[in-house]
């Protein structure tokens, strides 16, 4: 359910649009109005479809945050033709991207922030337009002058201060940057990664200071990486979340978890398409896997692997997390993600380790099988050749340490097959959690292999073209670990533009 009553603005994006749409809610909030985004406002348990509806019907106006990735989208395409049957009059598309118009878009006068340089003038051209457009008329501020009279071609134009009508936060989150200033990647030398041991939501026996919620966990690891970043660590430039993010897979614990995810990249100022996730045994729904087995029974059939009801509820996060990528895939026909990110050259196999996860106790172990290794090995070949760094993630480790069980359920049982098939297409390989804490290691005397901390925990792992380094703010002494043998011979991105390599 919504809350706080009628807004001024609802903002419909696509996320891979997400910076945009803060910075322009932000805007809007810091001269006085009251927006609705989903970034701030979708919280656990909301219905989706309800927020978009009552979002899209009760705002004085919807924003449109027009781009390519927009046009694509399925829920931006519903949110707009609703917001139009409505009353064409409270549409307000604002283009942020290079985009071909048609049908009744097209027709619409849009405000075009893309040939603006400057956070302030796009600022300023904003708030003019919504002025005209809530007031029904674009009248200006002066009295025009004499028609005969010659004009000050050195006349500077007065731009009112809004600052005074901030309103606080909903929620606690830095101020976005403008999305139109694009980073120096000639200055970059490293690839900072924030790793995130899987939060594992609905989990009981937590310690007392556990953050239990999505926002205590946000903000927790907003704190570590403010304090790492304050001591000098690099921020990070992408995050990836090892698994696990839930306990069983229960609607309720989806919700929390897709909350979680979806702020957290908001939170540290970086876009959706940097995030990675990738499903582990815990968010394996056992009664949907036993109920699809006992299907399968009455009907004389063999339930097939990977047992893909078993996933549906993660599949279902994974779509509203990604909505409007439509380059990122879990369904399935391909229970995997590759995770292509052209402005780092960095790309990441995020593996399914729980393929052969069933509700059945002998079953709970690791697992990626020869066709998903197979997939991954030539789908990483291009970006290989192209010299991007390559990034595997995955729940289970492969190596046991010493003194765990060989059916550890926490162990990869075909590692074999992914150090032939992917040891040499990756330049790093990270886990979840593992036996005896976080600790780094190679597979095959080749791979070198990072596990996680505890669930919910996280690290900053810095990626050097001459090694590793693991950075924790943990409320203790930040620890760096040089690795001299760690030699990450992908190239790292330079200050040519990077090719976006499609995956089929």
């Amino acid at each position: 359910m919504l809350q706080g009553g009628r807004r001024d603005f609802y903002i419909s994006y696509s996320p891979a649009d997400e910076r945009w749409a803060t910075w322009l809610a932000w805007q809007l909030e810091t001269a006085g109005y009251s927006t609705l985004i989903q970034a701030w406002d979708f919280v656990p348990g909301t219905n989706f479809i309800d927020f978009t509806d009552r979002g899209v019907r009760e705002s004085a106006v919807v924003l449109v945050v027009l781009s390519q990735n927009y046009l694509g989208s399925y829920y931006g395409t519903m949110e707009w033709q609703a917001a139009y049957r409505i009353d064409p009059g409270k549409l307000m598309p604002v283009r942020i991207g290079e985009c071909a118009l048609a049908g009744l878009l097209a027709v619409i006068t849009y405000l075009d922030l893309v040939p603006v340089p400057t956070a302030e003038e796009a600022r300023r051209v904003l708030l003019e337009r919504v002025g005209h457009l809530l007031g029904g008329r674009a009248q200006p501020p002066s009295e025009p002058g004499f028609p005969h009279d010659v004009p000050d071609l050195f006349a500077v134009e007065t731009i009112t201060d809004t600052t005074e009508f901030v309103r606080p936060r909903r929620t606690p989150i830095a101020v976005p940057a403008f999305p139109g200033v694009t980073d120096h990647e000639e200055s970059r030398t490293s690839v900072s990664v924030l790793h995130v041991a899987g939060p594992r939501f609905g989990r009981g026996l937590l310690a007392p200071d556990e953050p239990s919620t999505a926002a205590e966990l946000r903000a927790r690891i907003h704190a570590d990486v403010t304090h790492l970043v304050n001591q000098g660590v690099a921020e990070p430039d992408l995050i990836v979340v090892s698994g696990d993010m839930t306990e069983s897979a229960r609607p309720r614990e989806v919700d929390e978890a897709l909350s979680f995810l979806s702020g957290l990249p908001t939170l540290l100022g970086v876009g959706p398409e940097r995030l990675v996730v990738v499903p582990g045994n815990h968010d394996v729904s056992k009664p949907a896997c036993h109920a699809y087995f006992l299907s399968c029974e009455a009907r004389d059939r063999e339930p097939q692997p990977p047992y893909f009801p078993k996933l549906e509820q993660y599949a279902r996060m994974f779509g509203a997390l990604y909505q409007g990528l439509d380059h990122l895939v879990f369904d399935i026909g391909q229970p995997w993600t590759l995770f292509p990110i052209p402005e780092l050259r960095v790309v990441v196999a995020g593996l399914n380790s729980t393929m052969a996860a069933t509700h059945r106790p002998e079953d709970d172990y690791g697992r990626i099988g020869e066709p998903q290794a197979s997939w991954f090995a030539e789908r990483l070949r291009p970006f290989e050749e192209n010299g991007w760094l390559r990034i595997g993630v995955v729940r289970h480790g492969p190596l046991p340490r010493a003194g765990t069980p060989a059916h550890d359920p926490d162990l990869l049982r075909d590692a074999d097959t992914l150090s032939r098939m992917l040891g040499g297409r990756l330049n790093l390989l990270l886990h979840g959690p593992g036996p005896g804490g976080p600790h780094l290691d190679r597979l095959d005397d080749t791979l070198p292999v990072l596990s996680a901390a505890a669930p919910g925990r996280d690290d900053i792992i810095q990626l050097t073209a001459a090694g590793l380094a693991r950075f924790s703010g943990r409320g203790e002494s930040t620890a760096q670990l040089e690795v001299d043998w760690l030699k990450v011979t992908a190239a790292l991105p330079t200050a040519e533009e990077a090719e976006l390599l499609e995956p089929e």
